[in-house]
């Protein structure tokens, strides 16, 4: 008895051929260590880490004795933003919780003291950044910023990546007038 296949019926078996011979070649070669085996993902660099929006999560301050002590600046709970993105700019902005809050909403109008007490417990730039992944610096080249003695300045911070955690380091810091150590942990945000 003679058998007659229509055209859809042999594709359909080619089909199945092939699938069954490229699936079980492919296990051969992972099994082997062949070429077919999943070559791992390359590993992203530091810079690429970096890009995103993080959250301020905590400030650790130190005086010269390495006595934990309350920042001048930003009090015992500030909130903050750090960006990075992948064209090298980058902007920050951290300040104090619970600053005195201005008598009115024209800022031209703060006495001297609400203008101090604005200014001190608030601290932004922007600019651009490099990162020397060898060393663990991470440069941020100001190019405007609330302190105008920043503006042109090349801020350094010694940097660590840990899951979604960055910890930034700046390598000189002193707090009115006084040596200091500070590390602020940043929490990568979705």
């Amino acid at each position: 008895m003679k058998r007659h296949y229509s055209g859809l019926a042999w594709l359909l078996a080619i089909g199945l051929g092939l699938l069954f011979w490229t699936t079980a070649a492919a296990a051969a070669d992972a099994s082997s260590g062949g070429a077919a085996a999943a070559e791992p993902k390359p590993l992203r660099s530091a810079a690429q880490q970096l890009v995103g929006t993080w959250k301020l999560i905590a400030i650790d301050e130190r005086d010269a004795g390495g006595i934990r002590v309350v920042p001048l600046d930003y009090g015992p709970d500030p909130i903050g933003l750090l960006m990075y993105d992948a064209n090298d700019r980058m902007s920050v902005h951290a300040m104090r919780r619970g600053r005195p809050r201005l008598a009115s909403d024209a800022a031209h109008s703060a006495t001297s003291e609400q203008d101090l007490a604005a200014f001190l417990g608030y601290g932004a730039y922007f600019g651009t950044y490099t990162v020397d992944e060898q060393a663990g610096i991470v440069t941020h080249n100001v190019q405007g910023a609330l302190n105008p003695n920043w503006e042109g300045s090349a801020q350094r911070r010694r940097f660590t990546l840990s899951g979604d955690k960055l910890t930034l380091e700046p390598l000189d810091f002193q707090a009115a007038g006084h040596n200091r150590t500070r590390r602020l942990t940043w929490q990568r945000l979705p």
